[in-house]
């Protein structure tokens, strides 16, 4: 029972209010940081809901940290209705509607910055790659249809140069496949297929769309390790083990250990693999997975960390960002035309799963999910939805275009209308969690 306490405490808890808390202090920073530029007093900072914790006054601010880690406020002097001085030059309400909209912004700006920054340094640190980016590029399968398939390229090809220039390694065919983008002329691609050397060009028109050149590269067979109560471990194979054939069929690469394994149906399988040099022979029995359908021994392949320098990686993390905001867009569009399923939508309880989940993987997941939410929290909250920075804009913009003050009664409607709605989508985030999370309980 203590056991488990503590694994929740210091996996699940610790983390989940550690990174939701410095994320949440970044926004508010930016909102603080911006008010006092301008001019504004900053009554309150205030990290979590209340209840309050504890608190400080220093010079004319109140430093607060509250015990709900779900958000937090800047409170400055004239944003309330209560309180607005035209005539004071410390008073929000007499800030210029640019000076406005400055300090409305700077919160998600700042959330923007810090996943652009955090997911730097995980590239820095080393992601994840499932092949060797500085082996040889050699080619396993070419998607249908794709841009290599067009081109003529063909699996077991290994590219020899990219518009004339070498290519040793698959970082330096990217480097330069990227350049030949950038050109616009056909990309010329020399290979060696079946012991002769042969030139295809490649349009680079789709790949500068964002289009992928749709080959796999050729990932040798050999375990990199084992996924839970994995039928291979049993049997004594080892990570490292390099497969060589499965039931009489010859395996070259990591795509061939698949086919083979569902072609046996089920039955034990016959697996010779290559260890120092000699060979070993294994009898392992697939098992079922009935979520995918498939069977499986419970291999994995190798894992190889590719670490960059900081200009490669801020262009790296840069690029994944923008792919994972159009991602957040889609799926905006999706709920907007009520055709997003529940299951994708999470609130606190799911995402401090995620959080503990990514604790346990090590300190690169945890940063890459952190740049995530940062990202996520910058983007949602300069949507035009009342009582977020967005909603607030939305007025300040209005006003500009209306070229004097909206009225007090519409602000007021808006901003109870806004928080109900916020409030209600909390509600329904987290029911949404909890049925989820029993659901799963009941099921397992």
């Amino acid at each position: 029972m203590l056991t488990s306490l503590f694994t929740f405490l210091t996996v699940y808890l610790i983390p989940f209010i550690v990174v939701l808390g410095f994320l949440v202090f970044i926004h508010e920073l930016g909102h603080y940081l911006a008010a006092r530029h301008v001019g504004v007093r900053v009554e309150r900072f205030s990290v979590g809901f209340p209840p309050r914790a504890f608190g400080r006054t220093i010079g004319e601010t109140e430093y607060v940290l509250s015990w709900i880690p779900l958000g937090g406020y800047v409170r400055l002097f004239g944003q309330n209705l209560d309180d607005e001085d035209t005539g004071d030059p410390r008073n929000y309400a007499a800030k210029s509607i640019w000076q406005r909209a400055y300090i409305l912004v700077a919160g998600p700006a700042m959330n923007l910055i810090a996943a652009v920054l955090i997911i730097s340094v995980v590239y820095m640190l080393g992601v994840e790659s499932r092949f060797d980016q500085n082996s040889a590029p050699q080619l396993s399968g070419i998607a249908e249809n794709s841009p290599a398939a067009v081109a003529g390229l063909e699996p077991g090809d290994r590219v020899l140069s990219i518009d004339g220039t070498e290519t040793p390694t698959w970082k330096r065919l990217f480097s330069e496949l990227e350049s030949g983008i950038v050109g616009g002329d056909p990309i010329a691609i020399t290979v060696a297929r079946q012991g002769r050397t042969e030139t295809v060009f490649m349009d680079p028109e789709p790949l500068g769309a964002g289009k992928a050149p749709g080959w796999r590269p050729l990932i040798p067979a050999q375990v990199g390790g084992f996924s839970d109560e994995s039928p291979a471990r049993s049997t004594g194979m080892k990570p490292g083990d390099r497969i060589i054939s499965i039931d009489g069929a010859p395996i070259g690469a990591w795509s061939d250990v698949s086919g083979a394994i569902q072609r046996g149906e089920g039955k034990p399988l016959a697996i010779v693999v290559e260890r120092e040099s000699r060979e070993m022979r294994f009898t392992v029995i697939p098992r079922h997975n009935i979520a995918s359908g498939r069977w499986m021994i419970g291999i994995t392949s190798p894992v190889h960390l590719e670490r960059y320098g900081p200009v490669d990686a801020f262009l790296l993390g840069s690029n994944r960002l923008i792919e994972i905001t159009g991602q957040i867009f889609v799926f905006l569009g999706r709920c907007l035309s009520l055709n997003c399923s529940m299951a994708s939508l999470g609130g606190p309880i799911k995402i401090g799963a995620i959080v503990g989940e990514a604790t346990r993987s090590g300190l690169v997941p945890l940063l890459l999910f952190t740049a995530i939410i940062s990202l996520q929290l910058g983007i949602l909250n300069l949507l035009p939805i009342p009582a977020l920075d967005g909603g607030h804009l939305l007025l300040v913009v209005m006003e500009g275009i209306k070229r004097s003050p909206l009225s007090p009664r519409l602000r007021e409607r808006t901003q109870k209308v806004g928080l109900s709605l916020l409030i209600m989508l909390m509600l329904v985030v987290i029911f949404n969690d909890l049925v989820q999370m029993f659901s799963f309980g009941a099921s397992g």
